[in-house]
């Protein structure tokens, strides 16, 4: 849908509120939604796994048959993202049939970034294989995954911990001591202290949640656990070294490939990796492997 024009009923309801004139319509049916689409593959944060190799070419081809199925006067630029962090990926992608690319696990490693030094410290030391996934605190009761950041801290098997918990119970109250006792430690204080702060809130920002989590003692396990993903997010962006087990961070294997990159160069520390600079020489190296290929 976002590959081909706006469908017929959404220019008439326009064109009839005068939102859009006869010929901003006719200029319409001849141009895709988008002109954009991002392919987005297996990325730091929350991802499905989608596999590169398979998936922008399948974006590519289905482009390629709405251009000609329909009469535009633009094709949609298709773009790749998701695991790039090495030029070599990235010279994959143009490969692949990507227009432009779109970075993100690097880029917290950069001085622009918003995160806490430590957190950048901890990025920079990375392989590719530092990663793993866990829960995703706004998806918890779904079991979405997100990925992150494996060595130098244990959130993501606290967080698969919880998780296990909220599968295999049915409240709270369910919990022998023993487990009671590590989700505690696990959430920095006691479980009436998560709740009432899952509570708080919940009656500011969400009072029919807070309803049904105090009929639901399932629903109120949730509500607790996830004060945990919560409050690991903060602890990394404020990058107490005594919390760093608990440090929050989503990040993929393209951060252990960009360190691998410039392993040696005046980009080894981050404090020099400006996320222009950056970009600039991973497209130039991708670029002259292209044609060195070619």
């Amino acid at each position: 849908q976002f590959m081909c024009p706006p469908p017929e009923k959404i220019l008439r309801a326009l064109l009839d509120a005068g939102r859009l004139n006869d010929v901003e319509v006719a200029a319409a049916r001849r141009l895709p939604v988008s002109a954009d689409v991002c392919v987005e593959s297996d990325s730091g944060g929350h991802t499905d796994g989608g596999v590169a190799l398979a998936l922008l070419p399948a974006m590519v081809r289905l482009r390629e048959e709405i251009a000609r199925s329909t009469e535009l006067d633009e094709a949609v630029r298709v773009g790749a993202a998701g695991g790039l962090g090495a030029p070599e990926a990235i010279a994959a992608a143009f490969v692949l049939g990507a227009q432009f690319v779109v970075t993100g696990s690097i880029n917290q490693c950069t001085p622009e970034a918003g995160t806490s030094v430590a957190v950048k410290d901890l990025l920079a030391g990375l392989d590719i294989n530092d990663t793993t996934y866990a829960p995703a605190g706004d998806l918890f009761e779904l079991g979405a995954r997100v990925q992150v950041v494996r060595k130098g801290t244990l959130f993501a098997a606290r967080a698969n911990f919880l998780h296990q918990c909220y599968r295999s119970h049915g409240g709270l109250a369910e919990m022998d001591p023993r487990r009671r006792t590590t989700v505690e430690r696990y959430l920095g204080r006691s479980i009436d202290q998560a709740w009432e702060e899952a509570c708080e809130y919940l009656r500011a920002d969400h009072p029919e949640m807070l309803a049904r989590a105090r009929r639901d003692p399932k629903v109120q396990m949730a509500r607790t656990f996830k004060t945990y993903f919560a409050r690991t997010v903060d602890l990394a962006l404020q990058g107490d070294p005594a919390e760093q087990v608990n440090f929050q961070i989503h990040s993929g294997p393209a951060i252990g490939a960009v360190n691998t990159f410039v392993r040696g160069t005046d980009l080894q520390d981050w404090r020099a990796r400006h996320v222009d600079v950056l970009a600039e020489r991973l497209l130039n190296r991708a670029r002259d492997l292209v044609h060195a290929h070619m």
